[in-house]
C-alpha cells in the first residue's frame, strides 16, 4: 500500500465515525437524555410556577 491508499482510507475511516457519531446524537432514542442533560444547567433554580405545599405564603 502507498500513502494515498492509506491516506485515502483514514480519511474514509474518519467520515464514517462522523457519520454514526451524527446518527447517534440525532437519533430519538436519546432525545429524552439530551432534553435532561439541557436542563442540568438550571436544576438549582427554583421553579416558579410549582408550588411549595410548606410555603404559607401558597
Amino acid at each position: 500500500m502507498d500513502t494515498g491508499t492509506l491516506r485515502g482510507l483514514g480519511t474514509l475511516l474518519i467520515m464514517l465515525a462522523f457519520v454514526a457519531l451524527v446518527i447517534w446524537a440525532y437519533s430519538g432514542k436519546r432525545k429524552k437524555n439530551f432534553d435532561e442533560a439541557a436542563q442540568l444547567p438550571f436544576a438549582d433554580e427554583p421553579n416558579p410556577h410549582k408550588r411549595d405545599p410548606n410555603d404559607p405564603k401558597a
